[in-house]
């Protein structure tokens, strides 16, 4: 499995999501993955449970506070996605 993709259980199918970013929450002292997956432009987050020897699990995401948070991340990342690819139009103008 490549480090930025992930293999997920999603309606009882398996289906591979690209891992957009994590994101640790000092305020709910927990990890998220934001994922998008790869077969729709569909994008969700669930948080990292992580168990002795470093593997874990995935729980849901539980609170509209939590949504609210990751949409807001979300946002950020994104917006800075579309930030570097009109740099590099502009870039690529000048040339």
């Amino acid at each position: 499995m490549e480090d930025n993709k992930l293999t997920i259980i999603y309606d009882g199918e398996e289906v591979i999501a690209d891992i957009l970013f994590t994101h640790y929450s000092e305020v709910t002292e927990k990890n998220y993955v934001v994922f998008q997956f790869s077969d729709r432009d569909e994008i969700s987050a669930a948080v990292f449970v992580e168990t002795e020897g470093g593997e874990g699990y995935f729980e849901d995401v539980q609170t509209d506070e939590e949504w609210e948070m990751l949409d807001e991340l979300l946002e950020n990342y994104l917006g800075d996605d579309q930030d570097d690819e009109e740099a590099q139009d502009d870039e690529s103008d000048e040339d």
